[in-house]
């Protein structure tokens, strides 16, 4: 699966000319995390609160964009979030954007291709991603931002996607190690 690879620039100019992946790998992606987010996902929950396939994605590629890149894919991944769920007014646009760039600035110093990198990525991710949504919603006037019980939910969905990622990046990483 070359369109997942996880070679990445960690923030310098490569000695060779480096291949960004391909804009339609990533929107292939983005779709399925949208439609599996939308379906079975919906299903797979910790008390109340579901992994997010969207930010899983996010920060799978952020990781490898460079945050330019980076902060363009979160836009578009959180400008349909905010389209499909209709109610949140560009708030997971912002959430998403912030993440992604987050994603992609942290992990230039790191190797990508350590599932415990994408598990601590992913945690921090999806807790930002989540404080700034909620800010956003309270700035719009939703009265119920960033309480104790969003608090609890963004750690537990924190939790369920540091595991879902650094489970598929130690899958990905011993699945492709054979065939380097």
């Amino acid at each position: 699966m070359p369109w997942i690879d996880s070679s990445s620039l960690h923030g310098r100019e490569p000695a060779t000319p480096y291949r960004y992946p391909a804009w339609w790998h990533v929107t292939l992606a983005l779709l399925l995390a949208l439609v599996f987010q939308a379906s079975l996902l919906s299903r797979i929950r910790w008390g109340a609160v579901p992994p997010s396939a969207v930010l899983l994605v996010v920060v799978w590629y952020s990781v490898r964009l460079g945050p330019q890149r980076a902060a363009f894919l979160g836009l578009i991944a959180g400008l349909c979030e905010d389209l499909l769920s209709g109610t949140t007014g560009g708030s997971w646009m912002l959430a998403t954007l912030a993440a992604a760039v987050l994603t992609a600035i942290l992990s230039q110093r790191f190797f990508s291709d350590s599932p415990l990198l994408y598990a601590a990525l992913a945690f921090v991710a999806t807790f930002v991603r989540n404080a700034v949504f909620w800010a956003v919603m309270r700035a719009t006037g939703s009265p119920f931002a960033w309480s104790t019980l969003h608090f609890h939910d963004a750690i537990r969905q924190a939790i369920l996607d540091s595991i879902c990622l650094g489970l598929f990046a130690w899958w990905y990483r011993a699945r492709h190690r054979d065939s380097a």
